[in-house]
């Protein structure tokens, strides 16, 4: 089961440690991730794509998720950040359809620094919960 926290409480219990590295495209795994969630070259079943390609941006959605998305915790453990962005950024492929819009922004395997990134999200299926630790009120996917 998923467990949620808001961004305080994730760092009060080392769920999140905001430390980026340097480049988000350093290894080749991230520029794949890179190149798949601005400007694919494959075809993916499913993927989703922000509507901007310029780097900057891209490591500004990864800076602002991480150091001021809610956490969750997901049956494996994993830590993911989310940040609802306001604002649309992207939109997703699946299965031969878009759906519209992603406004939303997904931060994976944000404590590896070889393999963190970040892809865009709809908030459609979002909704209202609190924070496993201080019932705090958050969204959560």
């Amino acid at each position: 089961m998923k467990t949620y926290y808001c961004h305080e409480c994730s760092i009060l219990l080392g769920l999140v440690t905001p430390n980026l590295p340097e480049s988000l495209t350093g290894t080749s795994y991230q520029l794949e991730k890179y190149i798949k969630h601005t400007a694919p070259t494959g075809i993916y079943p499913t993927n989703s794509v922000f509507d901007i390609t310029d780097y900057e941006d891209y490591r500004d959605f990864v800076v602002t998720t991480t150091v001021s998305g809610t956490a969750q915790v997901d049956d494996y453990g994993r830590v993911n950040l989310f940040w609802v962005a306001g604002r649309e950024i992207g939109a997703t492929y699946d299965n031969g359809k878009f759906i519209l819009p992603d406004d939303s922004v997904f931060v994976v395997l944000h404590d590896q620094e070889q393999f963190i990134h970040a892809f865009p999200v709809s908030s459609s299926g979002f909704h209202a919960a609190t924070c496993a630790r201080c019932g705090r009120p958050i969204i959560t996917p």
